[in-house]
């Protein structure tokens, strides 16, 4: 039996991305990224190699928040602002096992409105916007 691997071409909520996050002049894309650091969805401007990088990074970057949350007894991270010269990138939880991460067309976006889209995006369609838990498969080497 060959290995299953999750479709990252698909692009099933990208619809959804360009018309709640991309119709912001001053968002540059969103990517729906499963918390395993999958791609799930992009916005239709964003390259698909380009979000399917920024799908990594950003599940990487959100457990390392996490983690930091955990080590200084901070609680859970609730969403991840990293401030560069030339943009901002928000990454946040979007649906159960799914993560949202937004970026800005420069470093002056009024990100309380992003922020607001975020979440808003996030509980309208939160039931659709999840992943199952990955599972072993029965043929995987057990460790």
């Amino acid at each position: 039996m060959g290995m299953t691997f999750a479709n990252t071409h698909a692009n099933a909520l990208g619809w959804l991305l360009d018309e709640s996050l991309g119709s912001l002049s001053s968002v540059r894309c969103a990517v729906l990224i499963s918390s395993d650091g999958l791609l799930h969805s992009r916005t239709a401007d964003l390259p698909q190699d380009a979000a399917e990088k920024r799908a990594a990074m950003g599940s990487g970057l959100l457990g390392i928040a996490r983690e930091y949350g955990a080590v200084s007894e901070g609680g859970g991270c609730r969403q991840v602002l990293m401030e560069l010269e030339e943009r901002l990138c928000l990454i946040g939880q979007a649906g159960t096992n799914m993560l949202l991460l937004v970026e800005t067309t420069g470093p002056d976006a009024d990100i309380a409105v992003i922020a607001g889209q975020m979440e808003l995006l996030a509980r309208r369609v939160g039931q659709h916007m999840r992943v199952a838990d990955r599972l072993p498969s029965e043929h995987a080497p057990r460790q």
